[in-house]
């Protein structure tokens, strides 16, 4: 996951209104975690603390310092949270993307893990990128098994149709 946090810092000037691009100019093919279409893109990160990635994206000149993971211990708590480019306007000028969590459990069962509005306000300028305002937060208590998680967000934009599914991968340890 920390190389995803290198290439999100090269990428925050550069995200390009058709899909996701190096700092050279050169696109980018998705990944489970990074996906694009057209000009609308979203990538999951995972941070056992919402609050200060929030802080930092919110507070920093680019390119900001964030703190991602893809590994939590029994008794605490994760963070899966969104940046997106490029939704579209509806006609009162607004974006409406909203998003779905599932979690996967090492088993393969899947949980509903909530969900909610991701932007509903005025497109962030071209080549920029967008902390999301959906979020999911699950904590591991000491009954919950050991072993490999996914966090699955599925985010709609509905003015244009656009839906993308992106996927981070979570190791519970004890």
């Amino acid at each position: 996951m920390k190389w995803c946090l290198a290439l999100l810092v090269a990428l925050l000037p550069l995200a390009a209104q058709s899909g996701w691009i190096d700092p050279s100019g050169k696109p980018i093919p998705d990944s489970d975690n990074m996906r694009s279409a057209g000009d609308f893109g979203i990538q999951i990160v995972l941070t056992a603390n919402e609050g200060q990635f929030r802080q930092t994206w919110n507070s920093s000149t680019p390119p900001p310092k964030l703190t991602t993971t893809n590994t939590v211990r029994l008794g605490e708590t994760v963070s899966a949270l969104l940046i997106f480019h490029g939704c579209a306007p509806n006609v009162g000028g607004v974006c409406d993307v909203v998003s779905d969590f599932i979690l996967e459990g090492p088993d393969g069962s899947k949980m509903t893990a909530g969900g909610g509005p991701v932007w509903s306000g005025k497109p962030m300028q071209q080549r920029l990128l967008q902390l999301g305002q959906a979020s999911m937060t699950v904590g591991f208590d000491k009954t919950d098994p050991v072993g490999d998680y996914k966090v699955t967000a599925t985010v709609k934009d509905k003015v244009s149709g656009r839906v993308l599914s992106v996927t981070a991968r979570l190791k519970v340890t004890k």
